[in-house]
């Protein structure tokens, strides 16, 4: 592939990404219950001892086919490479402001604890991560104040040879451990994207994403478009 032909099909990419997250505020056919949304977010991390690594994530999601604020937040997040290329633990915290049907904005706090298995084999990257989070929210009723919910991430990378593409595929289990039908199933997951990177500091991210909602008084399938872009310090 020569340098003309990789540049082109690099703003390629780029058109397709920004064009298909503009499309999401296209109404989706559907009742109560489907939803299309969508988001985007910029983080900025920075490695410390070689395996120390801090990051801060902004981010802002729409509903209601992207047309009303669903919320935003600010992400602190520390995690250490225990085994090099394999194990590694965090925590990060989220301070959210989640708004209502009536635009109400309402500050959530939100804390967690992970652990992430990652294996490299060739162009093909296998990774698990397992995490589990409270999230507080204080304008809730008492007993509805805390929810907790335990996270399960199965996914796979590969590298198109001689680009810089990194397709991606995942899929996601949330149990709520503390609901008022005790341990369940709450949502799946299932997400597919790719990441471009521009170079080793900056990359941007592109996920099509459909949760499939249950086990809750009123389930929701929610298709999203989520953008992300990252710089690395």
């Amino acid at each position: 592939m020569d340098k003309l032909s990789f540049a082109y099909f690099r703003n390629r990419l780029i058109v397709l990404l920004v064009t298909s997250f503009c499309c999401s505020s296209i109404a989706w056919a559907g009742g109560d219950e489907q939803d299309f949304t969508s988001s985007v977010s910029f983080s900025v991390s920075k490695r410390f001892f070689k395996r120390l690594n801090v990051g801060l994530t902004e981010s802002v999601s729409m509903r209601d086919n992207s047309t009303e604020l669903d919320k935003f937040y600010t992400k602190a997040d520390v995690s250490y490479n225990v085994v090099k290329g394999l194990l590694r633990v965090g925590a990060d915290y989220y301070l959210i402001g989640a708004a209502n049907k009536r635009d109400d904005i309402y500050l959530n706090h939100r804390y967690g604890g992970y652990l992430r298995v990652k294996r490299d084999v060739g162009r093909f990257s296998f990774g698990l991560k397992s995490k589990y989070q409270i999230t507080y929210r204080p304008e809730k009723k008492p007993h509805k104040q805390y929810k907790d919910v335990w996270r399960n991430k199965l996914y796979v990378s590969t590298k198109i040879p001689k680009t810089h593409l990194y397709p991606c595929v995942g899929v996601e289990s949330f149990i709520r451990t503390n609901s008022y039908k005790g341990t369940c199933l709450t949502k799946m997951r299932y997400e597919g994207g790719a990441k471009y990177d521009f170079n080793k500091h900056n990359s941007l991210k592109g996920l099509f994403r459909y949760d499939d909602g249950m086990n809750v008084s009123r389930p929701k399938d929610v298709f999203s478009v989520v953008l992300s872009y990252d710089l690395t310090l």
